[in-house]
């Protein structure tokens, strides 16, 4: 288990310097929340060893429907009027800006005003509602992240995208851990978000709109975003494209025609375009849950304010959606073993699922699911009304963040209090099915040689700095490959 973090960001916020006094003074900060320890529980035999079996939950019945206010809209401000740029046709699905070996050029033209806005900007003490926007008396609109409850002013920048021009575009920093990570002595190594309209600006660089800009502040290769996002999506899991893109910045009395001096990795943003791309229609409900220690499962009393204040939806659910999130929880929280086998499919993509445990496992993150907190999407698919898990934030991973999660046993992956992994692994039929993936994935996807091919890549446009992931890649293939095969020895071993 990785210590907590210990750190002396640099205060980009003038007005939070009395929250970081308080920080400090308490100690170190937990990234990830400990995993909650289940009480002594009764036995169930499975096979020839003993499982333990996570205590019973009560079942709350149904609740009345709670109304959610809706987050306050951003008010034009600041600034002149929108410019009201030609939309463009959205491109094709894996089309021009999104290739993990594509490179892209963008320039900032920042005002010096604008730019001291950005640099107030906190990790911890937005005072808002985590994952949302709302507007200061003067206009501004403000970001508040959705782990750590950080303070991300909205600056207007112009910005060109190789070559095309947008007007008074949004450009914030993000990051949780990463952004406390980052120095105020290095502005420009940090995460940033771009987001086309948040002014009122019309029109999209290739259909898209929010661009993700991450610096590798924790990962310095580069490369273990890029690498982590295209391992989920081989494996078949809906997870974010990727691309690289360059960046240059000026601002008037301090930077001009400054580069960062390496590449960004580009994510495509979570949302409505990744949706109707990734998993057609794309009209479910996505929700980004947030400190869930011991991930999916019945929450607080069992009522849909409970959930929406972990789970963050990203609309107001509809009256069926509410039911059946709290019906799966509520299946997953229970103790008939039974109930849970014959259901869990009605409700779960299992075996997308299991490939998406598998991934996870392989590279190691901790600061996953695997520990239930965060860093993952949960998605309720209207096409066929099932639940499914998109990956997020991958830079603690591939040993990156060392300790974080330690070596994560492909057979039993998760940690502490994780009842929705522990009762699939328990049924031996899914345990086979598993297995069968993880052979799959082997001989494919997660095979030295096709690992190695994806480094490569990557490394020849991120370049090669920093701790490359690749001989961590290397000897987690190989003890797939010994795991594997020890599930089917020869049956006559050479002498």
């Amino acid at each position: 288990m990785r210590p907590p973090f210990c750190f002396l960001p640099v205060n980009r916020r003038p007005a939070a310097a009395l929250g970081l006094l308080a920080l400090l003074a308490a100690g170190c900060v937990s990234r990830t929340p400990a995993p909650a320890t289940p009480p002594p529980a009764p036995v169930v035999t499975v096979g020839p060893a003993p499982v333990p079996v996570p205590p019973p939950t009560p079942v709350a019945p149904p609740q009345p429907t709670v109304v959610l206010a809706p987050a306050p809209e951003p008010a034009p401000a600041v600034r002149p009027p929108p410019v009201l740029l030609a939309a463009k046709p959205p491109a094709a699905a894996g089309g021009e800006i999104f290739g993990h070996t594509n490179l892209h050029q963008l320039r900032f033209e920042i005002a010096a005003g604008e730019w001291a806005v950005l640099q107030t900007s906190s990790a911890r003490g937005g005072g808002g509602i985590k994952g949302s926007d709302y507007v200061q008396a003067d206009g501004r609109p403000i970001h508040i992240g959705s782990g750590f409850g950080g303070f991300f002013p909205w600056a207007h920048i112009d910005a060109t995208l190789d070559g095309e021009e947008f007007k008074n575009v949004g450009l914030r920093y993000r990051g949780n851990g990463s952004f406390s990570n980052s120095s105020g002595y290095a502005p420009f190594r940090a995460n940033f978000k771009l987001k086309l309209d948040v002014f009122g600006t019309k029109g999209s660089w290739e259909g898209e709109k929010s661009l993700n800009l991450n610096a590798g502040v924790v990962d310095t290769s580069n490369v273990r975003e890029a690498a982590a996002f295209a391992l989920f999506r081989r494996a078949g899991v809906p997870a974010p494209r990727t691309a690289y893109v360059q960046v240059t910045f000026n601002v008037p009395g301090l930077y001009k025609e400054t580069s960062a001096g390496y590449v960004y990795t580009l994510i495509e943003n979570v949302g409505g375009r990744f949706l109707k791309n990734a998993l057609p229609p794309g009209d479910g409900l996505l929700m980004k849950p947030e400190g869930t220690s011991g991930g999916i499962q019945m929450q607080g009393n069992g009522s849909w304010a409970s959930y929406a204040s972990v789970f963050y939806p990203d609309r107001e659910a509809t009256p069926h959606e509410r039911q059946r999130i709290m019906e799966f929880c509520q299946l997953i929280s229970q103790t008939d073993v039974a109930l849970f086998r014959s259901k869990v499919g009605t409700y779960l993509d299992v075996d997308e699922f299991l490939r998406f445990i598998a991934i996870n496992a392989f590279i190691q993150n901790g600061d996953s699911y695997l520990r239930g907190g965060h860093n993952y999407y949960f998605y309720l698919d209207s096409k066929d009304d099932k639940f499914r898990f998109i990956p997020w934030d991958q830079d603690i991973s591939m040993g990156s963040g060392s300790g974080m999660f330690g070596g994560a046993d492909f057979m039993n992956p998760w940690s502490g209090n994780q009842p929705l992994i522990y009762w699939l692994f328990d049924d031996p039929a899914v345990n086979a099915r598993y297995r069968a993936i993880l052979a799959e994935l082997s001989a494919t996807v997660l095979s030295r040689a096709e690992l190695t091919k994806l480094v490569d890549e990557l490394e020849g446009v991120a370049g090669r700095h920093g701790y490359s992931p690749r001989s961590f890649l290397e000897s987690r293939a190989a003890q797939l490959e010994r795991l594997v095969a020890s599930w089917n020895p020869p049956k006559n071993p050479a002498p």
